[in-house]
């Protein structure tokens, strides 16, 4: 298995990673923000804790700008972990982190905000797939996302929260 959870995404991530958040064909921006290390290592959703088989989000540093986002699910009839991977990149809208999560060998991307906690918390908001809009260029959806991110409706209703297991 590959090393598990490095920040949470998105990255969100995404993070990133459950539910149905809004999906689009383009990202928020290219990857151009350095990698937070702060976000680097082993997560799972707060409550998963306790828990004898936990979700986990491995965030690991791909690059300078981008994380690799490892996913594990654990399956009863199976009595095993599935894994998905994704790759995330941050990009900022007036001092808001977003995470773009974009799954291997999938086209679309999916958003989410993420709220850094100090060194063990972060919290990822989903954006809300009642959102219609499309968009063909990352600058249009800046643009929506600068005007409408801090309306409540911009969001899902509930936000994950995620904490960093300790070795």
């Amino acid at each position: 298995m590959k090393n598990l959870f490095t920040t949470a995404t998105a990255i969100t991530v995404a993070i990133v990673l459950w539910g149905c958040p809004y999906q689009s064909s383009v990202p928020l921006s290219t990857a151009s923000e350095k990698v937070n290390k702060k976000v680097l290592g082993t997560w799972l959703p707060k409550h998963e804790t306790g828990k004898a088989n936990p979700e986990q989000y491995v965030i690991e540093m791909r690059d300078s700008l981008h994380y690799v986002i490892d996913h594990f699910q654990y399956n009863k009839n199976d009595s095993s972990y599935s894994v998905k991977e994704y790759l995330a990149w941050t990009t900022r809208v007036d001092n808001i982190l977003f995470m773009n999560v974009q799954e291997t060998g999938k086209p679309q991307h999916f958003i989410h905000r993420l709220d850094v906690m100090g060194d063990d918390l972060m919290i990822l908001y989903q954006i809300t797939s009642n959102i219609d809009e499309q968009f063909k260029k990352s600058d249009e959806m800046k643009k929506f996302f600068q005007k409408h991110m801090k309306l409540s409706f911009f969001y899902n209703r509930d936000e994950v929260e995620l904490v960093r297991v300790r070795k």
